[in-house]
């Protein structure tokens, strides 16, 4: 990994839909977003603001998520996750992170750590090798 200087940051976008609601990942009965489905936003926002820092063959695995979900957001809303890399420890990256829709009202928000490790070791490591 890249030394880290300064605060990498990334977002991911997406929209509200029947695909990404409570009712469908079954968190929940209600057409409105999802928990799991923000968090996973997050960690899309949280991957691209590391992507940068990583060298060939090095990826990064979540290991940690602690969020609040504050606000429903129902069908056709388009929610924007934004994650600011805050400190890299050895190959532990923390992000502070957010979801907001579009409005700018605050969704969600926390932390989430990821680690750094290498693409082929890790796979190898999961299937026995």
């Amino acid at each position: 990994m890249k030394e880290f200087t300064a605060k990498a940051e990334g977002k991911a976008v997406t929209t509200v839909a029947a695909a990404n609601t409570a009712a469908t990942v079954k968190s929940g009965s209600l057409d409105v977003f999802a928990t799991p489905m923000m968090i996973a936003l997050m960690e899309e926002a949280s991957c691209t603001a590391c992507a940068p820092l990583l060298e060939n063959g090095e990826t990064t695995v979540g290991v940690r998520v602690s969020v609040t979900h504050d606000r429903a957001s129902g069908l056709g809303e388009v929610i924007t996750a934004y994650a600011v890399l805050e400190n890299a420890d050895g190959r532990k990256l923390t992000f502070s992170v957010q979801a907001k829709d579009e409005n700018d009202n605050i969704i969600g928000s926390g932390t989430i750590e990821r680690f750094v490790v290498l693409e082929e070791k890790f796979m190898k490591r999961v299937k026995g090798i």
